[in-house]
């Protein structure tokens, strides 16, 4: 009686683990399908993309496209652009973030902590597009706009950056650990440089993905801020592709392929910290 309802009991969870991973697998088959057509109308033909019914495989390999970015376009220059901006800004607010959680975290006791880190908590509730007129102007004063620093240095330091940086040091860096390394001699910033970050890797690398991507697809701020085509970044230079009277969608899709790799690659080297980094800050420990 007993082994026949421990095989009823475990075909029902078999049963649900099916269904479980059917619905998991149809789910991820829809995030994919946008990529998955992306790849395809990258090496299509405008009338193949536009082709009625719809075209799910390749018939001909066509690089056509491909050509006609790199010979229409300064993408190699736009691609440097997009990656020398995208790792300054991203290591920046690394820094910036870290340093500021970890402040506000080891020192509870210092003058007026709360009430700084509720304005900076504050700061969230104003949307980004109320700042990019006041940004901007103090760029045009400095004259830093179509520059570098015009990318990388405003929004290195954000409110959601430090919040979650905070909360990683209060969760996995025991004070007992600190005042140790304080008996020992070491600095205030050395036990923020050799304590505190080898133990903050998996939340820095999931803030880190999290800047990165967001400044390797803002195209608002480089619309804005950019002014000459050797200062392009990537999504700006796609976006610029579209004519006036015509669209090269199969150049536009090409292009958005080859700016997608190096996200898509990012993730696959640094997916084991990031899942570890977004789990950790969804438990308490």
């Amino acid at each position: 009686m007993e082994d026949a309802r421990q095989r009823d009991m475990d075909g029902t969870s078999r049963a649900r683990q099916f269904v479980v991973y059917g619905m998991l697998g149809l789910l991820a088959l829809l995030v994919l399908f946008p990529f998955y057509w992306l790849i395809l109308s990258a090496f299509k033909s405008k009338e193949a993309i536009f082709a009625a019914p719809p075209q799910f495989y390749l018939r001909s390999l066509e690089l056509g496209n491909f050509n006609e970015v790199f010979e229409q376009t300064r993408f190699f220059r736009s691609f440097f652009n997009s990656v020398f901006i995208a790792v300054l800004h991203c290591t920046l607010t690394l820094f910036l973030s870290s340093l500021a959680g970890y402040a506000f975290a080891v020192y509870p006791h210092a003058p007026g902590r709360e009430r700084l880190f509720a304005f900076v908590l504050a700061t969230m509730m104003i949307p980004g597009v109320v700042t990019l007129i006041p940004v901007f102007t103090i760029l045009t004063k400095l004259q830093l706009v179509n520059t570098y620093t015009a990318m990388i240095v405003p929004g290195a330091a954000n409110a959601f950056g430090i919040f979650w940086m905070r909360q990683s040091v209060q969760q996995h860096i025991h004070p007992d650990l600190l005042d140790a390394a304080r008996i020992d001699g070491c600095s205030e910033f050395g036990l923020y440089w050799r304590i505190a970050l080898p133990l903050l890797r998996p939340a820095l690398a999931a803030l880190g993905i999290l800047v990165l991507i967001g400044n390797w697809n803002n195209l608002m701020w480089a619309f804005i801020v950019l002014r000459t085509d050797e200062m392009y970044t990537l999504p700006l230079m796609i976006y610029l592709l579209q004519g006036e009277m015509r669209t090269p969608y199969g150049q536009v899709m090409a292009a958005s392929l080859l700016a997608t790799l190096p996200l898509v690659i990012a993730f696959l080297l640094f997916q084991r910290q990031f899942i570890q980094g977004i789990a950790a800050g969804a438990i308490k420990s």
